[in-house]
């Protein structure tokens, strides 16, 4: 009897019937790295209207509309700048005669900007600023003719 004792304790500390399993810890580590961007996020395209004697088309002339661009930044270093193009991508035959064009540009967010000539670059702050882009085109002679007109700014950010 004293043998089947004996061994049925041996049994049940192999088992590990009396003693309790310790808790074992691994550590999983994370790591992330966000390089330094510009995202330009189109959302609104802009609306051109003609003044009163067809000289002018303009985004910001009555029932114009501004087009409307999203910039994210995740660096410190980067500006924006709106560059007017040199030419309708599309005019009636005549639409580009004796045209200048000049884009303009504000925005608010991360970074408020007054209304500024588009070449001029603006620093811009860490996180989101809506931009609100102009253009005007001018006929220096002649008046714009009927036809559908399509020109692009370029917005940059660098």
């Amino acid at each position: 009897m004293w043998k089947i004792a004996r061994m049925g304790a041996v049994g049940a500390a192999l088992c590990g019937g009396a003693s309790a399993a310790r808790a074992v810890d691994g550590l999983v580590p994370f790591n992330g790295t966000i390089l330094a961007a510009c995202v330009l996020t189109v959302g609104t395209p802009g609306v051109l209207v003609a003044n009163g004697t067809y000289t002018e088309l303009s985004s910001s002339a009555g029932g114009g509309l501004g087009g409307i661009i999203t910039v994210l930044t995740t660096g410190a270093s980067f500006k924006v700048s709106a560059l007017a193009p040199s030419a309708f991508t599309l005019a009636p035959a005549t639409g580009n005669d004796n045209v200048s064009f000049a884009a303009a540009y504000s925005g608010s967010g991360a970074t408020t900007m007054p209304n500024t000539p588009g070449a001029t670059q603006t620093s811009l702050g860490l996180g989101v600023t809506n931009v609100v882009v102009n253009l005007s085109a001018t006929k220096a002679s002649g008046n714009f003719v009927t036809g559908n007109y399509t020109a692009t700014v370029t917005v940059r950010c660098e």
